[in-house]
């Protein structure tokens, strides 16, 4: 009778020592950080940018951008926030926009945030640059995205006179 007790209290402690070590090896497993994945993300978030400046939807082009993101242009206030974004997008929009390209330089980063180096134009409807420049992005993952966390972009033309 006391060898079955021994061998009932083995088997109880082997079970729930086999559970511990089956629920600490299960929290463990994370999904690995894809960094070709993540630029990849970046690169289409870009290219549905550049599609949303060109077809005048401030809606999207807001949603490219976290909802605490800041826009820092140049000779201006930075502009926080989604909604505040938007409303730029929209008064550009209205004003008359010209086509925008932008072409990725560099992209690099890890799971916590990403970032892209950009040149960008913008072209009258005969192809006549109107204004070009640079752009650093910070992306951060918001709602399963990667979203434009800060956007800092100046001109490379000369201020006018």
């Amino acid at each position: 009778m006391e060898t079955i007790k021994v061998v009932l209290v083995a088997l109880i402690l082997v079970t729930f020592s086999c559970k511990k070590a089956e629920d600490s090896a299960s929290a463990e497993v994370k999904v690995a950080f894809d960094l070709v994945e993540a630029k990849d993300a970046i690169e289409t978030a870009g290219e549905t940018f550049v599609m949303a400046m060109n077809k005048g939807d401030s809606i999207t082009l807001a949603n490219c951008y976290t909802t605490d993101a800041k826009m820092m242009g140049p000779n201006a206030k930075s502009v926080i926030g989604r909604t505040a974004i938007r409303k730029v997008f929209s008064d550009w929009i209205k004003s008359g926009m010209p086509t925008f390209t932008m072409k990725t330089i560099e992209i690099w980063g890890n799971e916590e945030m990403m970032a892209a180096e950009e040149e960008w134009a913008f072209s009258d409807k005969d192809g006549k640059i109107l204004d070009f420049g640079k752009s650093i992005e910070l992306f951060k993952m918001e709602n399963g995205k990667w979203r434009m966390y800060r956007d800092c972009y100046n001109s490379d033309m000369p201020i006018p006179k």
